[in-house]
């Protein structure tokens, strides 16, 4: 019987990293299924290349569509396609550790942001994953305080929370579409950093302020397409994936934040270990954007998030 062919499509960089789930999901799925799917990963500049002529693409509207039947996205871009719940994973000090956070991913309010994602955009949500774990600041002088943020650009998404965590910090923002200036600052994580950053940008305070996230996603129709236990395979691929991907970023970052060597290799001059105390000044003055979107979120997830255990 011939295999079943889907498209994955990659969107972020580094490449390798996102490759890497992809193949495993691919190994977990052959074991599940009987090697019925044959996966085709592609980076977005070989999948423009290929199928569109070297058109420019938005992955997620390629998904959506379903020309692309998988792919795994950053979660912010979900809130600029009308699923703003997703916004409220970038809080600021919402996960106590990676623990807490499996236990939400995996648990009730995982299910029901893929569910508003679902009712938003039409995509189906099958796992979460870090793609970097904690974030770290990057920026072009040190950032021993929180103080060092004040008067300093910063360059931001759409993403409103970021907008006014800037704005907390008395630094200003720049968003480089907009205004064609590079920030001072852009927050990123260490496996993520040379994707992310500018080589000016060789200094790296480790703020640990908030989660890197991506998920894997579906194509809504091919998913209605699958068999029941087809569905279960993918669930559960995506499930084993997804594990695997969060404790490979996990151990990715801590390599980096502790080896010279690594560091030397993407370029940082310097990563800087801020105390607890330090990040608990941060953890204060980003306080009051919990009373600012305590109801702007639905499913009153912030508080079910704080709450889990």
């Amino acid at each position: 019987m011939a295999k079943h062919k889907i498209k994955w499509l990659l969107f972020h960089e580094p490449a390798e990293l996102f490759i890497r789930t992809a193949e495993d999901f691919q190994r977990h799925l052959d074991h599940l299924t009987d090697n019925k799917f044959e996966i085709e990963i592609l980076t977005l500049t070989d999948y423009q290349d290929k199928y569109l002529d070297g058109v420019v693409c938005d992955p997620f509207t390629e998904l959506k569509e379903g020309r692309v039947q998988v792919s795994q996205i950053f979660s912010d871009i979900l809130g600029d396609f009308n699923a703003t719940d997703f916004y409220a994973l970038s809080m600021p000090f919402l996960f106590k550790s990676h623990e807490h956070a499996a236990k939400v991913f995996e648990g009730d309010i995982g299910k029901d942001l893929f569910a508003h994602l679902h009712e938003k955009t039409g995509v189906r949500g099958l796992a979460y994953t870090y793609s970097g774990g904690y974030r770290c600041t990057a920026s072009e002088t040190p950032l021993r305080t929180v103080e060092d943020f004040v008067g300093k650009t910063f360059t931001r998404s759409r993403n409103p929370v970021l907008a006014d965590m800037i704005d907390l910090l008395k630094a200003e923002k720049t968003y480089n579409l907009v205004d064609g200036k590079v920030g001072h600052m852009t927050q990123t994580t260490y496996p993520r950093y040379h994707a992310d950053t500018r080589n000016t940008q060789k200094y790296v305070a480790d703020t640990r302020h908030s989660m890197y996230l991506t998920a894997i996603m579906l194509n809504d129709s091919f998913w209605s397409g699958l068999d029941v236990n087809d569905k279960e395979a993918f669930k559960t691929a995506a499930l084993k994936a997804s594990r695997t991907e969060r404790a490979k970023s996990v151990a990715d970052a801590e390599e980096i934040k502790t080896s010279k060597q690594k560091q030397a290799d993407l370029g940082i001059a310097e990563v800087i270990d801020w105390s607890d105390s330090e990040v608990g000044k941060l953890e204060k003055i980003f306080s009051p954007l919990y009373d600012k979107y305590e109801n702007f979120f639905g499913q009153d997830i912030l508080n079910k998030i704080k709450k889990t255990n």
